[in-house]
């Protein structure tokens, strides 16, 4: 008998659920199922025994995009400028904010249908060819120059080849490297010869600063020379007697006869 009893109350219990279980389009709330709102709406009030649930739209950047027994809807996502993200398709009632990543950048992560992440294109460098540009979501993809080619700026679509200076009658005077072109020039070309001039001009101006300083150097020494035997002389002066005892003593004339002088002690 007690076998029967349990058998009894879990056929009522599956009986029960499924009297109250609801259909895809409906959703339960206080065991009764309620008709779900559409997409963009929210529930204002939950249906009752005597009425059906009140859907109201989505509003101040909000949204719902399925149907729903839910009495919020959803907050429009921001894109963030800082980040380097855009906004590429508005926010609706029904659906979110779509972001994309600003023109340079391209999207490391998406969140759904929206970018989250971005990061800057990478640029390539002269002595590099680009193959394929970067987009919304792939980086730049590029290639080092073949041997014997170059490019000289940033984000080349192509690699030149060096010029061949033989071919025109030239000679190279500056091989040519990943970002740079060979460099020619005419043979006995005045090029060539400037090296030399200037070089053989350094020399003589080299000369003649010695030459210069020897010469200065051997005036100064002849100068010295005169100047020490002068200071070697000895001095043949005789010395001045401090008496005036036989010192002449100037006389003056007194004769009034013209053309015979005579003197006196004065």
């Amino acid at each position: 008998m007690a076998l029967v009893f349990l058998l009894f109350l879990a056929t009522q219990l599956l009986l029960f659920r499924e009297t109250f279980s609801c259909e895809e389009w409906e959703y339960e709330h206080n065991h009764q199922c309620c008709p779900k709102c559409g997409a963009g709406y929210r529930v204002r009030q939950h249906c009752t025994a005597i009425s059906s649930a009140t859907c109201v739209p989505c509003m101040n950047r909000t949204y719902m995009d399925h149907p729903n027994g839910q009495t919020t809807c959803f907050r429009c996502h921001v894109c963030d400028g800082g980040a380097h993200l855009r906004v590429k398709e508005e926010c609706t009632y029904q659906k979110n904010t779509v972001c994309a990543c600003q023109a340079g950048y391209f999207c490391l992560h998406f969140a759904e249908k929206s970018c989250d992440l971005c990061q800057k294109h990478t640029v390539a460098l002269p002595g590099y060819m680009v193959i394929e540009l970067g987009t919304e979501t792939s980086d730049t993809k590029f290639v080092a120059c073949p041997p014997k080619t170059f490019s000289a700026t940033h984000m080349s679509s192509s690699c030149e080849h060096w010029t061949n200076c033989s071919e025109t009658g030239m000679i190279e005077v500056q091989p040519g490297s990943p970002t740079s072109d060979a460099i020619c020039d005419q043979p006995n070309s005045p090029v060539h010869i400037a090296p030399i001039v200037i070089s053989l001009a350094l020399v003589i101006v080299v000369i003649n600063i010695l030459i210069f300083i020897i010469l200065r150097k051997k005036m100064t020494h002849a100068k010295e020379g005169p100047a020490e035997e002068k200071k070697e002389e000895p001095n043949h002066y005789l010395p001045v007697p401090e008496s005036d005892q036989h010192m002449v003593i100037p006389m003056q004339e007194t004769n009034q006869h013209s053309g015979e002088p005579t003197y006196t002690m004065s």
